[in-house]
């Protein structure tokens, strides 16, 4: 199959196209100005556009000079007919899975305006019934488990189930603070007791993906346990480079001078974002105990 760049002005749209495009241009227009025309139109022999009427227009819109196409000489004039309406009719086939379709909106605001696609992001109905569905419930009823994740070990106070308060709307209560930070405290207390006052121990966070500024929940838990257990509270010691819950990717902003940290994270979830965390204090040749707040069944045992 060969890809030609043709001049825009020597393309012919299809008269009897039944397809209104209109309403798509601007969207088509943004994707391809972001991310390059990376889907060819096709042509018949006289450069009569079979599919890509609305990459056209949208080239058109951008002032494009040359476009790339693959000419369909291979068929029929019945077949470029059948082409160019079935080529349309099963994009409407497909159905987003609005669980993943928010997961992955939600990862791109921060680099992409989704709206400039034609995602609907200023109302977040559909994300909200998509987190509905996928939310998962704690009843705050404190069971501490230690758990393996494949290379290191966790402890977690609590565990989701079928009854209780939604995952998000505890995360997003100040109430709560107070009752992962006495299970912290009481926890590191029992586990190190004398161990903390040689001041060598600090308690760090996961970095902040998705709320740069505000209120968020396993900071504050640590800045409560902290003045308890009487030892530092480094905030933001790492930064994200990404927003990806699978592969994340993470750097150190900053490296505390004590040799033993606490890495705390208030729901764990794939593992990942923990698991990357503790290596790069690791590797920078500090200890790291790691404690959670809740454990989602999605994680590791």
């Amino acid at each position: 199959m060969k890809i030609n760049d043709l001049p825009i002005s020597a393309l012919k749209p299809y008269e009897n196209n039944p397809r209104n495009n209109e309403n798509a241009i601007d969207a088509v227009a943004n994707s391809i100005k972001n991310f390059g025309f990376k889907v060819p139109i096709v042509i018949d022999k006289d450069n009569v556009i079979i599919c890509g009427h609305t990459r056209y227009c949208a080239a058109l819109k951008l002032g494009l000079q040359n476009v790339p196409c693959i000419v369909a000489d291979d068929l029929s004039p019945a077949q470029i007919k059948a082409f160019r309406l079935a080529d349309n009719k099963v994009a409407e086939l497909a159905k987003w899975d609005n669980v993943l379709l928010a997961a992955e909106l939600d990862d791109l605001t921060v680099d992409f305006d989704m709206a400039d696609f034609a995602f609907d992001t200023s109302e977040k109905r559909f994300k909200q019934q998509a987190w509905k569905k996928a939310e998962k419930y704690c009843d705050l009823k404190k069971k501490i488990k230690h758990h393996s994740h494949g290379g290191f070990f966790s402890t977690c106070f609590f565990e989701v189930g079928k009854k209780g308060t939604p995952i998000s709307e505890i995360k997003e209560n100040p109430a709560n603070v107070p009752i992962f930070a006495d299970c912290l405290t009481d926890y590191i207390w029992r586990t190190l007791g004398i161990d903390l006052v040689n001041g060598s121990w600090c308690i760090v966070t996961t970095p902040r993906r998705r709320h740069s500024e505000g209120f968020h929940f396993a900071t504050e838990i640590c800045k409560a346990a902290a003045i308890s257990l009487k030892i530092p509270f480094y905030q933001d010691v790492f930064t994200a480079k990404n927003r990806n819950r699978i592969n994340p990717e993470f750097s150190l902003a900053y490296l505390p001078q004590e040799h033993n940290i606490i890495l705390f994270d208030d729901v764990i979830s794939t593992g990942e974002t923990i698991r990357v965390c503790r290596q790069l204090l690791i590797d920078a040749g500090k200890i790291a105990l790691v404690v959670i707040g809740i454990k989602n069944s999605t994680s590791k045992k």
